[in-house]
């Protein structure tokens, strides 16, 4: 079997790529990448000092993607994507636009699979405990409306392909940049919360979700026969932003004072950080579009309904998924004890 995968320089895909390298379940695994030698750097950290006969790279990056002379490709899973911009169009480039290019492009594969995510639903409403894939979409930033929008899209021109969206929410494990912030916080004597309310948050492993990926991949269904191509992938289990830190600070065998920000203090950082691009690389999650996930009090999802089409189920915790994601930052160097 031939896969095409998208994004297998990033924090899902590469995950899911040493997944499928591991298990050998793909003859032929076709790699649209910007940089081969970034690949190839990544592979070696993990061991793999040459780059597998089985890899095939496609030196081409989105929204300017063409698939059309790969004629045998099985699988697709499009884990691409832009988590940080300047503007709706910075994220709608790749996210939206890059998205129909690929399905435009590629010759009918048996099954696709698209990464989206839970800010695409945005937060739960008023009195909600928790979000299905049937209530109302409520993207609050860009990023989210990108998301949306890349759905909306393929349901409207590409009903009749055998895709799906997956709406993962916070995703947690090794080889994440984007929780490097708080570990390096949590490492200090003071740890920052915003808001005096406690949040409410779902959260999945990235473990875990790559088995979601492979299991839907696996299973004989047809996704055109379902009622929804989109589908929540999360842990049952929900988690506090303040049990984040604090598990954060455990795993790393810290004793910190957990101080609460108004969220008005972390508004005026966010026009900081959002006017130098330095800042913003680095902390993405305070950009001026991003901070607006910290506002709303409660992003709950159930991901009952892939959970019974599949037959999946997370498995992971909070305490070992952190864990595993410090010590890979000690490993890899990018956190000092």
């Amino acid at each position: 079997m031939k896969l095409l995968l998208t994004g297998s320089t990033g924090f899902v895909g590469r995950n899911l790529l040493l997944e499928i390298l591991k298990d050998q379940c793909y003859e032929t695994l076709y790699l649209p990448v910007r940089s081969e030698e970034k690949l190839r750097a990544q592979l070696k950290s993990e061991g793999i000092n040459e780059l597998p006969k089985s890899i095939q790279t496609l030196p081409m990056e989105a929204p300017h993607w063409d698939f059309s002379f790969i004629r045998d490709v099985d699988h697709v899973v499009h884990g691409a994507g832009v988590l940080s911009g300047n503007s709706l169009s910075d994220y709608s480039r790749t996210n939206t636009e890059g998205t129909l290019q690929l399905m435009r492009t590629v010759k009918r594969p048996a099954k696709v699979i698209i990464l989206s995510s839970q800010a695409a639903s945005g937060p739960c409403g008023n009195g909600q405990e928790f979000k299905t894939e049937t209530d109302k979409d409520n993207p609050v930033t860009w990023y989210g409306a990108s998301k949306l929008e890349m759905e909306n899209q393929l349901e409207a021109h590409f009903l009749n392909e055998n895709f799906l969206c997956l709406r993962p929410p916070m995703i947690l494990g090794p080889r994440d940049s984007a929780t490097l912030p708080l570990f390096k916080m949590a490492k200090g004597f003071v740890q920052f919360k915003p808001g005096f309310k406690e949040k409410r948050y779902s959260f999945v492993a990235i473990q875990d979700l790559v088995a979601a990926i492979l299991k839907a991949l696996s299973q004989p269904v047809e996704f055109n026969n379902f009622k929804q191509r989109k589908f929540f992938v999360a842990s049952d289990k929900v988690i506090t932003d303040s049990e984040l830190i604090q598990t954060a600070s455990e795993v790393m065998e810290r004793k910190g004072r957990l101080v609460k920000v108004p969220q008005p203090i972390l508004w005026g950082i966010s026009k900081v950080v959002g006017n130098v691009p330095a800042l913003s690389k680095a902390i993405p999650n305070l950009s001026k579009d991003r901070v607006k996930e910290i506002w709303p009090d409660k992003w709950v999802v159930s991901s009952q309904s892939f959970e019974e089409e599949f037959n999946w189920k997370a498995k992971i915790d909070l305490k070992t998924s952190l864990k595993e994601t410090y010590d890979w930052y000690v490993k890899s160097g990018k956190l000092i004890l």
